[in-house]
């Protein structure tokens, strides 16, 4: 297991952590495009719910909210980090479905070989 992903995997659950192991190299590029959305969808929703959590957590720390739990958190390093790592795995699946979508339209843009033999002609 890399440095990196055992750092993530100290602020993720398991289900954030399985979806963000989902768009590492080999597993993103397996996936198809519908895949791909979905777990865009999934990304984006617990990245949301990390950024409010952290929000409220920050809010707590300066005073400004009454604690969530029994006593006011001290730190909010955790939520931050989280906050960040399922950004960046957003935009791993943003950047995997913007080259798939580069490659098609540059497919289509291309002509064939034999078009090409047919202009020069």
């Amino acid at each position: 297991m890399s440095k990196k992903s055992q750092s993530e995997g100290r602020w993720l659950d398991s289900s954030e952590s399985e979806i963000v192991n989902a768009t590492f190299s080999p597993e993103i590029e397996q996936q198809s495009i519908d895949q791909l959305k979905a777990l865009t969808h999934r990304l984006r929703q617990a990245h949301a719910r990390a950024k409010d959590i952290s929000a409220r957590q920050q809010r707590e720390i300066l005073g400004k909210a009454d604690p969530r739990g029994a006593k006011r958190v001290q730190d909010n390093a955790g939520s931050v980090e989280k906050v960040r790592v399922l950004f960046e795995a957003i935009q791993r699946v943003d950047g995997e479905l913007s080259r798939r979508d580069r490659n098609v339209a540059g497919r289509l843009a291309r002509p064939s070989f034999l078009a090409v033999r047919l202009i020069l002609r």
